[in-house]
């Protein structure tokens, strides 16, 4: 890896609420790893009367909160969006409340015109979750786009290989064992979803386009180059483990490679 890369590696931060966040310098990678409760098939309860964050959350994250049918499912989401309000607000110095979202390329969530005071540096920001994790990714001055996924098998995964992957792609991908393939995918989706999430687009827009393949170094808690297509097209690519049974990757904009 080399030194420029090194010097901007993100870091996975483990946040709960409270937790200080600090200041992001130019180019600093970031990516703050959020519980968002049991993980359990037991549906559980959840009313904003006894979420202290509700109040923090705006009137389309609430509409949106009450509209998952399961309480889990409401629970994480208003946690998620609570969590990403207390860190984009730390990070802008403005109350959490504050925090302003505009749709971006695609419908992605951007900050609104105004509220960022280093426009010279934008903090940009992106953020997944899947089962009781999130991951909210921020970066000054650098695009980015961030994907977790549990990991877990998936059934349609050779379907969804031959169409949304490249040829090479697929050639890699059959030629693996059946339990190698279970997690050769994910790693292949996740990088995927990565590079799509920092442009703003979907999965069938131009996954073809960016050849990234499933990677065979082992995966650590710490983000590591994703090989052996660590840039793509003008994109930085970074995987890791931040949790036993999760799987990570964080596409940056490399300005200088193309």
């Amino acid at each position: 890896m080399a030194a420029e890369d090194a010097s901007h590696s993100p870091v996975f931060h483990e946040w709960r609420p409270g937790d200080p966040v600090g200041q992001l310098g130019a180019g600093e990678l970031r990516v703050f790893v959020v519980s968002l409760g049991d993980d359990s098939d037991r549906d559980v309860a959840f009313e904003p009367a006894t979420f202290g964050d509700w109040a923090i959350l705006d009137d389309v994250e609430r509409a949106r909160a009450l509209r998952f049918v399961r309480g889990r499912d409401r629970r994480r989401f208003a946690v998620c969006r609570a969590a990403l309000r207390r860190i984009l607000g730390a990070l802008l110095e403005v109350p959490p409340g504050a925090v302003e979202f505009a749709a971006g390329t695609g419908g992605k969530p951007v900050l609104a015109a105004g509220i960022d005071r280093m426009p010279e540096r934008p903090l940009h920001f992106n953020v997944s979750h899947s089962g009781e994790l999130a991951l909210i990714a921020a970066c000054r001055g650098r695009e980015l786009g961030v994907d977790i996924e549990q990991e877990r098998p998936v059934r349609e995964a050779k379907r969804i290989v031959e169409s949304y992957f490249t040829p090479a792609e697929l050639d890699r991908f059959a030629a693996l064992d059946d339990l190698a393939q279970e997690l050769a995918f994910l790693r292949g989706w996740t990088r995927k979803e990565a590079i799509l999430k920092a442009i703003g687009v979907g999965l069938a827009g131009l996954a073809t386009g960016y050849e990234t393949m499933f990677g065979d170094d082992p995966l650590t808690p710490a983000f590591r180059p994703a090989g052996p297509r660590f840039r793509v097209h003008g994109w930085q690519l970074w995987e890791g483990r931040p949790r036993a049974g999760y799987i990570a990757a964080l596409a940056v904009h490399d300005p200088d490679r193309y």
